[in-house]
């Protein structure tokens, strides 16, 4: 339970920084939106993929 607590916390303090409201250093924050972006992408990426898979396997029954 404490473990959620401290990811809900890293989370607000993530979206603070990419937000603009914690002063940090340009650079991390452009890489933090560039990591951010990386995910996004690798999601879709995995849900085409996803998608694919199961269109193969419904064509094969």
């Amino acid at each position: 339970m404490m473990a959620l607590v401290w990811v809900i916390d890293l989370v607000v303090i993530i979206v603070k920084i990419l937000g603009g409201r914690t002063q940090v250093n340009p650079v991390l924050r452009l890489g933090m939106w560039l990591a951010v972006l990386c995910v996004l992408a690798l999601g879709l990426a995995a849900v085409a993929g996803l998608v694919a898979l199961l269109h193969h396997w419904l064509s094969t029954l």
